[in-house]
């Protein structure tokens, strides 16, 4: 009895180890996979400027939308927003968030300051940009980052120092020209509008960055989270933690 009892314990305990070092190698192939897909589509656009890596703490910028401070880019039920036009998209410069519920039920939503930094620009830019902010983000080593709010219904802080998620407006539609939503950028110092507007769409991209790359890659720990429904397993998403 006690040597029955001994083996089925030998055999649990191997079957454990099993499914742990399955599990491990799992992990590290759908990484490998995620590195190796990534390699491959690179886009020089979309690459963060080399100088700009490690500068500033992990975890030092957000989204600038939302309850929580990371949001997914695909419309679908995971949270309440997506991106509707992606950086480099039809020349675009920044991204376009909208609420997933569509039209201008977004109209009014907070928008939060990505980063701690200062206001550098607040006020009504004219016609195709509406209510403007711009904060400026200062790395320990003196680097700049700029984020910019475009089209804003409202303006609540328009000098001085904000900090991360800080309520800096509300989503609008600069006064009635667009569908009620949020174009947000990231600028380095070789963008050559600097504490400027500009035109939002170019061929040129040198000083601007893809907004959710330099979130996500810059500052953030990169963990896969996984999305289960019953027709699919997306590795689109991540998170920061």
């Amino acid at each position: 009895m006690f040597i029955i009892a001994l083996t089925q314990r030998a055999v649990l305990q191997i079957l454990m180890q099993t499914i742990i070092y399955s599990s491990v190698f799992l992990n590290f192939l759908i990484l490998l996979i995620l590195q190796t897909a990534c390699v491959s589509e690179k886009n020089p656009n979309n690459e963060i400027p080399a100088q700009l890596l490690g500068k500033f703490p992990q975890k030092s910028f957000a989204y600038p939308v939302g309850e929580k401070e990371f949001v997914s880019e695909k419309n679908d039920w995971w949270d309440a927003w997506y991106n509707a036009q992606d950086f480099g998209e039809n020349r675009h410069l920044g991204e376009d968030w909208n609420k997933t519920t569509g039209g201008n039920t977004d109209c009014g939503e907070p928008v939060y300051a990505a980063a701690d930094g200062q206001i550098t620009f607040a006020k009504d830019a004219g016609a195709g940009w509406g209510n403007v902010v711009i904060v400026e983000h200062i790395a320990a080593d003196g680097t700049k980052i700029q984020s910019l709010y475009a089209h804003l219904e409202t303006i609540l802080k328009n000098s001085g120092e904000v900090k991360r998620r800080e309520q800096i407006g509300t989503i609008g539609g600069a006064s009635g020209r667009y569908p009620c939503h949020l174009h947000f950028e990231l600028r380095w110092t070789a963008c050559p509008v600097w504490n400027q507007t500009g035109n939002g769409y170019a061929d040129e991209k040198q000083g601007w960055m893809d907004p959710s790359g330099g979130i996500l890659i810059l500052w953030c720990y990169i963990v896969l989270v996984w999305k289960m429904t019953f027709f699919e397993t997306d590795l689109r998403y991540f998170a920061c933690i």
